[in-house]
């Protein structure tokens, strides 16, 4: 090789051109980046060739040279596709066997362009024209090279597209980027437009290398290949929320493609989002939703809800607004995070339909079921008193009728209370009561009850003891808990009501000699998230097994707590806890819970 001008340039350019496969191979683990890496070392292995080439005497070094730099050039084209569908995710295309069948038509080729000498498809004349090999291309190898350069167009397009979507101060040097790396494609285009140019063209295409030297200036300089830009477009182009960054001006500095049907709806030409909306001020991509533009404007923290129709389709978004700040402290922008919440909405308003029509259905069964219940369980009541005066077999009708209604009377009850203490915003009044009177009033109506089974009930309560609660509420538990030790006493058995101060509190505890509970089932009775199975009483009585969770519901929004002690067949204590009246501070308070 003599040593001239010419071939020292092109030296210089072939080492540009290996320094920078040398930095792409560094970073080939990065997405797409190892197709770029093997585009180099094609563009490498042609500047060699053309430099071996322009040195070679003999007409067979020459297209041996030749047919090294097609071979390189064929093999670029499928790099470069395979280089832009990783840019732009398409994996699906990046399998094994998807690249082995599209790189096989330019191993094809190639294979053609070696065997030539035996078919000339490719080249139909080569011959040494004043020491420079000239070759005329057959119809085939036009037609193909036409296709390539199609193709390699159709990248540097999607290129283009997918660097207008980038952050924008990324967009201008990797455009500067693609344009550097199409002039030795421009270089290669023009030889086939002039074949009579080649000559001189040929090593124009080596010199090229300089601009390689400016694409890996540029490639240093904005980190191009390292994941920062790459991992935003991959992570934010494919999440399925919407980002909107903001400066300080209030201009779009970035986005993703979630947002632009939004912004779209909002009345804002497709055509300025296709390109993108960087750039655009916010007064107007925002005029639809004041909260957010202020939010956006005055660079606080916000959450928020909008409607829009996009696609057609009203939909509702929850925005997250968040501000940027220096290290100084100094608002430098905002981003918005958006959420299509639209399908949760619908499914909240399905609900809220559903508990209107709960809260409906159970006012039915209050006034229809409940009403209905009470005069004939009171009805039955003076049946039973003057049960004597009936004939034997009407006595015991008289008392399986009592107790039937009276248990479904207990369990519409119940079910009815427990549904009151579930809704929000329910009222207890609490005031200063004589704990002995309720619990006498109860016993009362459990009389009828508890002499049908022989079991006498008694109260051991002080007169002068009083408690600061909600007069119904502790009916309801006492009723409850008193109904429940008749139900697992056997006959002739005993039920006792007591109370004792302690601390503050009053204790008041429902004492019963009946079949007790086991220790496993206890851990379950008072468990919020479960309903414990109803167990049948000692004379068969049944229920729903909501009393006790009843009980528990109103003693907690009592401000005291229930608990139970058994033995099995010998005793169980049910005892819960209620405010004693001279802890309260104001008698005539009415407490919300």
């Amino acid at each position: 090789m003599s040593v001239t001008l010419s071939n020292v340039i092109m030296l210089v350019s072939f080492f540009l051109m290996i320094a920078f496969l040398c930095y792409a191979f560094l970073y080939r683990q990065e997405r797409g980046i190892r197709y770029f890496a093997w585009v180099m070392a094609c563009r490498v292995i042609y500047a060699g060739s053309v430099i071996m080439e322009i040195n070679s005497a003999s007409l067979s070094a020459k297209i041996l040279f030749r047919n090294m730099e097609q071979t390189s050039l064929l093999l670029v084209v499928p790099m470069v596709i395979f280089f832009v569908l990783a840019l732009f995710g398409r994996d699906e295309y990046l399998r094994p066997f998807r690249m082995l069948q599209i790189a096989s038509i330019f191993v094809f080729w190639s294979i053609l362009v070696w065997t030539n000498p035996y078919h000339h498809l490719i080249f139909g004349k080569i011959e040494l024209d004043q020491g420079h090999l000239a070759v005329s291309k057959t119809v085939y190898s036009l037609a193909f090279t036409l296709i390539c350069y199609l193709l390699v167009a159709a990248c540097v397009f999607y290129l283009f597209v997918y660097l207008r979507r980038v952050r924008p101060e990324l967009r201008k040097p990797g455009m500067l980027l693609v344009l550097c790396g199409c002039i030795p494609a421009a270089t290669e285009a023009a030889k086939s437009v002039y074949p009579g140019f080649a000559p001189w063209l040929l090593p124009i295409s080596v010199y090229c290398g300089f601009a390689g030297m400016t694409m890996l200036w540029i490639v240093i300089r904005y980190r191009m290949f390292s994941v920062v830009p790459l991992a935003r477009n991959v992570v934010v182009e494919t999440m399925e929320e919407g980002i909107l960054i903001v400066n300080r001006e209030g201009s779009v500095i970035d986005s993703n493609a979630y947002v632009e049907p939004l912004l779209a709806g909002a009345g804002v030409s497709m055509i300025n989002l296709v390109s993108s909306i960087a750039g655009q001020p916010i007064d107007k991509l925002l005029a639809n939703w004041p909260e957010w533009l202020r939010a956006c404007k005055r660079m606080e923290t916000s959450e928020l809800e909008i409607a829009a129709r996009v696609n057609g389709e009203e939909r509702v978004y929850s925005v997250k607004v968040y501000p940027l700040a220096s290290r100084g402290g100094a608002g430098q922008g905002t981003v918005s995070v958006l959420f299509n919440i639209t399908e949760k909405q619908r499914q909240m308003e399905q609900i809220v339909k559903l508990n209107q029509l709960k809260d409906h259905l159970f006012a039915i069964v209050s006034h229809d079921i409940r009403n209905p219940l009470a005069v004939q369980a009171s009805l039955l009541e003076v049946l039973e008193a003057d049960k004597a005066t009936f004939p034997l077999n009407h006595q015991e009708v008289i008392d399986a009728l009592s107790g039937q209604v009276q248990n479904t009377f207990a369990m519409v009850e119940n079910l009815l209370e427990w549904f009151r203490s579930q809704k929000d915003g329910m009222l207890l009044q609490p005031r200063r009561l004589r704990l002995t009177d309720v619990v006498e009033e109860v016993l009362h109506t459990l009389r009828i009850k508890s002499e049908a089974k022989r079991i006498a009930m008694h109260a051991e309560i002080a007169s002068d003891l009083n408690v600061y609660a909600d007069r119904e509420a502790v009916n309801l538990i006492v009723r409850n808990l008193v109904t429940n030790a008749i139900k697992f006493t056997e006959r002739g058995g005993t039920v006792l009501v007591s109370a004792e101060a302690n601390a503050g509190q009053v204790i008041v505890s429902v004492i019963d000699n009946g079949v007790g509970i086991e220790e496993e089932r206890v851990r379950e009775l008072f468990d919020p998230l479960r309903f414990a199975a109803s167990t049948t009483g000692t004379a068969g009585e049944r229920g729903t097994g909501l009393g006790l969770q009843v009980c528990r519901q109103f003693v907690r929004m009592s401000g005291g707590q229930i608990w139970v002690e058994s033995v099995p067949r010998r005793q169980t204590v049910f005892a819960f806890s209620l405010r004693a009246a001279d802890s309260e501070r104001n008698s005539h308070e009415s407490v919300a819970y």
